[in-house]
């Protein structure tokens, strides 16, 4: 035993088991990080005896998290400062808070941050910072699905091959915290996508999880794209990030809706409300997305370009979307947001795996059942709508429809393949709902504007509108088929 065993310092794994450490997170990013320093240290130049630094670090950089989820990066290093580390010395236990410290943050700050710029060797600590923060940002889904296949260094560029079967986004945000990486080297590095397949089921759920397991990885997976999407929504040059964040709020509340009784004694009911309140405010802004898109399409725009007062109308349309999108801003990049991150990353990373740790599993399959007969049955005692005139009638078949697609989603790895068909026949029928529905916005916001469109314009948006009615009865009988019902019912047990 050394020196430092003898004293009483903790070692790495007591103070993982001390402080309730995500252990697989933390094992998986520096097995990553790792796997960086060996493939890249001689051309770096970093010295052999820091891959133990790294080591630590990695397997500690959330050691607080469980403390204090919003500053978990400074009371990490805190304790390890505190407490000591047995085997390292005094200077090492230094550089492995400091390292600790650099995983996550902005990088300005980080680089003067003044526990890095008091250390011997600040550089030595940006360096294996940096390796970190991309190891970390490859298991951003926190489903330990990403593996390093190659590293080639180039004359002014590291190139990563990564495969990510599940959460197709840690490449992504592994990329935007390589912005340290790009200020500490002199070589660049390029994260490129392995070629391969997704995984069919992304959560990677099966038969005998423990229900808040399933429902853990449900929710990493929905709200962290929730979280990729900020970005590029807060820009606002693209309108896919904000559908992509407005898709995933609706998948992550339909994950707390299935799993309500599980999570009845943690924050979800309340993140299920700010996420409906967050959808509300996003929600106008994505309707003037969809009414532009449709107006500066080719159908449109060719028949339409040369009319008189066409530019006048289309000015006007962008005019009220650039307003939106300033509701946009001000709703993701406000404090409801950043409080909303801090109260889902307690319960995904602290409540339910102690939960899941403490409470007798309950049968995934038996409630996987039980909720999704319970929606498909509210989705067909609706069945009555699909022949009303009212958008608000055919809106509500809607929603019904999509609950159960979600559910199917999410369940269809566990009850099997009868499940994964009645989501496919599901989404036909709601595509054509989703189609009549944009139209029915996009003729009332029209209308309702200070330049009204020209009538052929609402000619058009009827017509198009008659094809989906059409298009909705012929997958509403796909949907209904005898055999199929038959067998959806056996195996839900209706």
């Amino acid at each position: 035993m050394n020196a430092a065993s003898k004293a009483g310092k903790p070692t790495v794994e007591k103070l993982c088991r001390k402080y309730a450490n995500e252990d697989a997170h933390t094992a998986h990013v520096t097995a990553l990080a790792l796997r960086l320093f060996d493939a890249t240290r001689q051309r770096l130049k970093l010295p052999a005896g820091s891959r133990s630094i790294l080591e630590a670090a990695g397997r500690l950089h959330d050691i607080a998290y469980s403390v204090d989820a919003a500053a978990h990066r400074e009371m990490g290093a805190a304790i390890v400062l505190r407490e000591g580390l047995a085997g390292f010395s005094d200077a090492e236990r230094d550089m492995i808070a400091a390292v600790m410290l650099l995983h996550s943050g902005a990088v300005p700050a980080l680089l003067r941050h003044r526990r890095v710029r008091w250390l011997p060797h600040p550089q030595r600590a940006l360096q294996l910072g940096a390796l970190l923060r991309v190891a970390d940002g490859l298991d951003y889904g926190h489903c330990q699905d990403a593996s390093i296949k190659r590293v080639r260094i180039g004359p002014e560029t590291v190139f990563v091959t990564v495969r990510t079967s599940r959460f197709q986004h840690n490449i992504e945000r592994a990329s935007q915290k390589s912005d340290l990486w790009q200020s500490v080297f002199s070589l660049g590095i390029e994260l490129v996508p392995a070629a391969g397949g997704r995984d069919k089921d992304p959560a990677g759920l099966r038969r005998g999880m423990h229900v808040l397991e399933a429902a853990r990885r449900l929710l990493s997976l929905h709200f962290k794209t929730v979280l990729i999407n900020v970005d590029g929504a807060l820009k606002g040059d693209s309108p896919q990030p904000l559908h992509d964040i407005r898709v995933a709020v609706r998948r992550t509340r339909a994950v707390l809706r299935a799993f309500r009784k599980p999570l009845a004694d943690t924050a979800a009911e309340k993140i299920d409300r700010v996420l409906g309140r967050l959808n509300r405010r996003l929600g106008p802004a994505r309707d003037a997305d969809v009414t532009v898109a449709f107006l500066t399409g080719k159908e449109v725009r060719g028949p339409f370009a040369d009319k008189p007062g066409w530019q006048a109308f289309i000015r006007l349309q962008f005019r009220r979307r650039r307003q939106l999108l300033a509701v946009v801003r001000r709703h993701l990049g406000g404090r409801e947001l950043a409080a909303l991150k801090l109260d889902m990353g307690r319960l995904l990373r602290v409540k339910l795996p102690r939960m899941a740790g403490a409470e007798p599993p309950v049968s995934l399959e038996k409630l996987a059942r039980r909720r999704l007969r319970k929606e498909f049955c509210r989705a067909l005692a609706l069945a009555r709508l699909r022949r009303s005139e009212s958008s608000e009638d055919l809106h509500r078949l809607r929603i019904a429809l999509r609950r159960v697609r979600y559910l199917g989603e999410f369940f269809s790895p566990v009850l099997g393949a009868t499940v994964a068909k009645l989501k496919e026949r599901i989404h036909d029928t709601e595509r054509a709902l989703a189609r009549i529905h944009d139209i029915d916005v996009g003729m009332e916001r029209l209308a309702s504007g200070r330049l009204k469109p020209p009538r052929p314009l609402l000619s058009l948006l009827t017509q198009r509108r008659r094809k989906h009615l059409a298009r909705l009865d012929k997958t509403w009988r796909r949907l209904h088929q005898h055999a199929f019902q038959q067998s959806f019912r056996r195996k839900l047990r209706m």
